[in-house]
């Protein structure tokens, strides 16, 4: 049986990679719901989760915040993010975990009633600093990584590295490196990491006195999809009221997102929701935040 489960383990994750499923997959799912609405963007403006130099603290105080979804595949995700300032420099403490369970193990031969059910998970906690020079933000980031499925696991080490600068002129622009690191041996073979580079631009666009607006598009090449995606989102702002859209496509799939949320004082929440071509689930996350005093 010890010989069939880990047979079984190898084939499972190279499933599970197919359907961006858990293992070293889970480190390029959207972190918030503003990310899964707009598509992660790293120009100004953007998402801290793919570029570090986007870390910023609010001039209010600390922030806190927490978000809650589903991805593809009946995948649950949670992550907590603390994000405050210390002296010259913005920090962001992360954890973060993606999972499924109720796995069903089946041996060769048919059968109606599986002979057990695990689960699997990935774990990540890090922290980043961002800073502001001449000549621009540049930020890093490193986080530490478990990944687990029954009694096999991996740990990793990685880092992203990025830079972003706002203009006179309304737009912004942003690079970065990330997951550049190393893992353990998973069972037989070492997880891939997805390495992934992002350039992207971001323009500040007044459509009306009475409404913030800006737009973005973002560049990515990921080594584990050997392929490149374009992502084009929106971010508007009326009074406490936040609107969000995107869109992302490579040459296997294409997919909309939306989003809505609002803020009240020192209290925001964000709900998103993706379309997509692929026949397996509809991601959708929750996230609330808190202005810490």
């Amino acid at each position: 049986m010890g010989l069939t489960f880990r047979t079984f383990f190898i084939c499972l994750v190279c499933y599970c990679s197919r359907l961006s499923a858990i293992g070293t997959q889970f480190l390029v799912f959207p972190l918030d719901a503003h990310d899964l609405a707009m598509g992660s963007h790293v120009a100004f403006g953007g998402s801290s989760s793919v570029n570090p130099a986007l870390i910023e603290s609010s001039k209010l105080g600390p922030s806190l915040y927490f978000n809650s979804g589903q991805w593809y595949g009946d995948i649950r995700t949670s992550s907590v993010n603390y994000i405050h300032k210390i002296g010259k420099y913005n920090n962001r403490i992360f954890l973060r975990q993606a999972g499924i369970t109720d796995l069903e193990f089946r041996e060769d031969s048919p059968s109606d009633d599986p002979k057990t059910t695990f689960a699997a998970y990935g774990f990540s906690i890090g922290s980043g600093v961002s800073y502001k020079t001449s000549i621009g933000q540049i930020g890093a980031t490193i986080r530490a990584l478990y990944f687990t499925i029954y009694d096999q696991h991996s740990t990793g080490l990685t880092v992203d590295l990025g830079y972003s600068n706002i203009f006179e002129n309304g737009w912004g622009m942003g690079i970065s490196l990330l997951n550049l690191g190393t893992v353990s041996k998973f069972y037989h073979e070492k997880p891939r990491l997805p390495n992934r580079i992002l350039a992207g631009v971001s323009k500040e666009l007044l459509l009306l006195k009475s409404i913030n607006n800006r737009l973005y598009i973002t560049s990515e090449f990921s080594s584990l999809h050997d392929a490149w995606k374009i992502k084009i989102g929106n971010h508007a702002q009326w009074k406490q009221l936040r609107f969000l859209a995107g869109l992302s496509t490579t040459k296997h799939s294409s997919s909309l997102s939306f989003g809505s949320g609002f803020v009240y004082g020192r209290f925001g929440v964000t709900y998103a929701i993706r379309l997509g071509s692929q026949d397996i689930g509809v991601p959708q996350t929750l996230s609330i935040s808190f202005q810490l005093p």
